[in-house]
């Protein structure tokens, strides 16, 4: 029970609900708390927040090493679903529950009861996908559309390296792959991660505790030839490994690096020798223009794929935001198979 209502009133500015953060840390540093009702800039709109998921980003963020952009909230949380907000008023009321469902991708703020989100960086939820489906879209699928067709240029017939395939971001990369007519190879640490991505469309699966250099498997799947596209948010743990597993002029694209950032005696000789175009993104730090028309691109070539079946949300588990420490520490255990989703019970 909590010791506040769903919203509250307070010298005319109403107060919401939220998983706040006084000092960075680990999950005993989350905690429930009450804040002033956000306000919106110029071109921003309000989603009343039903569901949310865990980012591996949140989680750098919780421990101080991903700080929010300028100017964006310190409330933790990248991607929400929900209704369309338009004020106080309507939110306090509840009139919001009449208005259009929406999937937003945020710059923070997700777990809270309210976020603002700038108007261009929304999209309206398929029918036939619930809060806490969508809850798994935003901030995964947008950064894998992005990474294959914005960062890289992903085409048909052309093989992809999915490196933590069974990730949420690895498993829209290989849905979106698979009905591109890329052909993905999925790396994950188990074989039941393996086999969820060949379900979803990968053409091959490598197990990288059992086969650490993974090249020589990459080499048989394409044969000899190597891959054209590699999705890396592992980083210098694997980096003589993926130049081994690149074809000629392969897109290389560094998004992450779960495995270390720092490489002792790199030989970047092999990088000439292949012209492999070595690219690094993130999404949090893009221009609202450049996320605008992120957003737009997406939902022409995905959305009709949601609606009609070929395009899958893929849901580990789902809790609630008041159990926020339990997400974090499952995701830290690297023990989902997709995005854990988190119910708005604040």
């Amino acid at each position: 029970m909590h010791l506040w209502s769903k919203a509250s009133r307070a010298f005319g500015t109403a107060r919401i609900n939220c998983i706040n953060q006084k000092e960075h840390g680990d999950v005993s540093t989350l905690f429930h708390d009450q804040i002033d009702f956000p306000g919106k800039r110029d071109k921003e709109v309000y989603i009343k927040i039903e569901a949310t998921a865990v980012n591996r980003a949140e989680i750098l963020q919780r421990r101080g090493l991903y700080p929010p952009i300028k100017g964006a909230t310190k409330i933790i949380g990248l991607e929400g679903a929900g209704y369309l907000c338009n004020s106080q008023e309507e939110y306090l009321s509840g009139g919001y529950k009449n208005n259009s469902r929406i999937m937003a991708l945020l710059e923070g703020g997700g777990y809270s009861d309210i976020a603002s989100v700038h108007k261009d960086h929304i999209i309206p939820i398929p029918e036939n996908l619930s809060f806490t489906e969508a809850a798994a879209i935003p901030e995964t699928w947008l950064t894998s559309y992005q990474l294959l067709n914005l960062v890289a240029n992903a085409r048909k017939g052309d093989y992809a390296l999915i490196h933590a395939a069974a990730s949420g971001i690895g498993c829209a990369a290989i849905q979106i792959c698979k009905m591109q007519g890329v052909k993905p190879i999925a790396v994950a640490s188990s074989q039941a991660k393996l086999d969820h991505s060949i379900e979803l469309g990968a053409v091959a699966g490598i197990n990288y505790k059992e086969t650490p250099d993974f090249s020589e498997s990459v080499k048989e799947y394409t044969n000899g030839k190597g891959t054209n596209i590699i999705l890396d948010c592992i980083g210098a743990q694997n980096f003589d490994y993926n130049v081994k597993s690149a074809a000629m002029d392969c897109q290389w694209v560094l998004y992450g690096a779960m495995g270390g950032v720092r490489i002792q005696n790199v030989n970047l000789g092999p990088l000439l020798a292949k012209r492999i175009q070595f690219l690094s993104s993130t999404l949090k730090s893009r221009t609202n223009e450049y996320k605008a028309k992120l957003v737009q691109k997406f939902s022409e070539d995905c959305i009709p794929g949601f609606e009609s079946g070929e395009l899958k949300p893929i849901v580990d588990s789902v809790t609630t935001l008041s159990k926020v420490a339990d997400a974090h520490t499952r995701m830290e255990a690297n023990l989902n198979i997709g995005k854990i989703v988190m119910v708005n019970d604040l």
